[in-house]
């Protein structure tokens, strides 16, 4: 069992989807750089996608990507359990969020994806 929000948890994460033949179909043409960023414990991971396969990385949070998203501990525990969505979560303040709008809202099928993927995978806060 993986710890949340570290390196194997992330790791876990882009092993499951690219075992998924479902991800994988409908991904095939995504081609993104997420970076996630737990403020109060210098934390932050990239997935990145590229033609549906997924890897995950530890980075700084001021590599170049097309999505940033960062928040305090406490709200990703909140959305790793399934309490609230990315979309509430950023909506409310609790998670800030960096890129564009209008690629990211053609894309949330994907993020949804990645976000229940990331719910099932059997974890420690």
């Amino acid at each position: 069992m993986a710890h949340y929000f570290t390196k194997a948890f992330f790791e876990e994460i882009a092993n499951r989807l690219n075992a998924d033949p479902d991800w994988t179909k409908k991904a095939a043409n995504l081609n993104v750089k997420i970076v996630l960023t737990c403020t109060d414990r210098a934390s932050s991971h990239l997935l990145e996608v590229l033609g549906g396969r997924v890897t995950a990385t530890d980075v700084v949070p001021e590599i170049p990507t097309d999505f940033n998203f960062e928040g305090p501990y406490s709200a990703w525990v909140v959305l790793g359990k399934g309490e609230k969505d990315f979309q509430s979560l950023v909506m409310s303040g609790r998670i800030k969020f960096r890129g564009s709008l209008p690629k990211i809202m053609g894309m949330m099928g994907e993020l949804t994806r990645i976000t229940q993927m990331a719910q099932r995978v059997p974890k420690e806060f």
